[in-house]
């Protein structure tokens, strides 16, 4: 930039009257171009970060994304992953209990999904489909529990279980057929 504006100053001082206003005007449009900023695509949608919510436990309240855990223990309460948390007594799921989760026993598997070692539950509802005993989180929303697929806890229709892979980006196959997020494809 700085050199520019010094050879139009000398291209100036040398050149005759009409040059002078044509390196002028070149020079005025060369310098608005650098000077310009890049004008923003207003049509262009940007990702919305979402706002990670968490538990907060005090001396004898437990909240969840600002809100009070109706009838949770502080004194007990733990916060595992994926939203899920326990007290002594119940299970919750972004704050809100879980009917029927037995707290002494539960784990959280990954992906959302979780056991208390007679159900399976996929982000806080009870899968009825899934048996708990053989149940594997497979990845990427895809889980199996040796006689069923599901894709974020619900059943994929016919799907070959013996022989079912997941690939990446919400892709699967079984011997048969391929799935994307849970669906087949045709």
């Amino acid at each position: 930039m700085r050199t520019l504006l010094i050879s139009t100053i000398l291209m100036l001082s040398l050149a005759t009257p009409a040059e002078t206003v044509t390196a002028a005007n070149t020079h005025s449009r060369q310098t608005a171009s650098v000077c310009q900023r890049p004008q923003r695509d207003r049509h262009k949608k940007h990702k919305r970060h979402k706002r990670k919510r968490h538990y907060i436990i005090t001396v004898d309240k437990v909240y969840y994304d600002r809100q009070a855990v109706s009838g949770a223990s502080a004194s007990s309460f733990k916060e595992m992953k994926d939203g899920y948390a326990a007290d002594d007594f119940t299970v919750y799921y972004e704050g809100k209990k879980i009917g029927g989760a037995t707290a002494m026993s539960f784990k959280v598997l990954g992906d959302g999904y979780a056991t208390d070692g007679f159900g399976v539950y996929y982000k806080g509802r009870e899968m009825k489909d899934a048996t708990e005993s053989g149940f594997k989180v497979l990845g990427d929303g895809y889980a199996t529990d040796g006689f069923n697929a599901f894709y974020k806890g619900r059943e994929i229709e016919d799907a070959a279980v013996t022989s079912f892979k997941v690939l990446k980006d919400g892709y699967a196959r079984d011997s048969f057929n391929a799935y994307y997020k849970g669906r087949k494809m045709d």
